[in-house]
């Protein structure tokens, strides 16, 4: 247990250290994130001695499959913005709104990507620990997309309102 505290500490700075300039910023998503991924870390560090515990068992396959549901989302996510985002510095400051690759069927991949690792690493052991810090880290990636949504809105006008109205923002034709 000392170890694992010791492990989400450190991480944890690491984590702080790449939030820092938008820890206060609530009007931002970055803060939004920084919860969301302590929330993750939380999950990593309270059930990763479980990760290859009954490697067959329909929990840890169930597993499995939506952390590389995760992965893949992640990866085609990543490359759209990367190919067609035309980013000034990081792959996260577009200047030309994506709309194709994963993103001509949901706005946020690499959010549900996060929900789907969170989904994936909370069955590796479910408790009540594993459980609360999953419904932190869903609602913050929820709420962080919300805040992106807005910040998108002011950053690309009236291109995205089209584009929000035409995609769904989680789950292809449903949410």
């Amino acid at each position: 247990m000392i170890i694992k505290g010791i492990v989400f500490v450190v991480l944890s700075i690491v984590i702080v250290m790449k939030f820092r300039k938008e820890l206060f910023a609530f009007k931002r998503h970055g803060p939004y994130m920084f919860v969301a991924a302590e929330g993750l870390l939380l999950l990593f560090v309270l059930n990763a001695g479980s990760m290859f515990q009954s490697p067959f068992a329909l929990r840890q396959v169930f597993s499995w499959i939506l952390m590389l549901v995760s992965a893949g989302l992640a990866v085609s996510g990543f490359t759209a913005l990367k190919k067609y985002g035309q980013a000034v510095k990081d792959w996260e400051d577009t200047t030309r709104l994506v709309h194709e690759g994963v993103f001509t069927y949901i706005r946020h991949p690499l959010y549900v990507s996060l929900m789907f690792l969170a989904g994936g690493m909370l069955l590796k052991d479910v408790s009540l620990q594993a459980a609360s810090a999953f419904m932190v880290t869903v609602c913050f990636l929820v709420a962080a997309s919300r805040v992106e949504e807005r910040e998108n809105l002011a950053k690309f006008g009236a291109e995205y309102e089209h584009y929000a109205l035409r995609t769904k923002r989680y789950v292809p034709l449903i949410v």
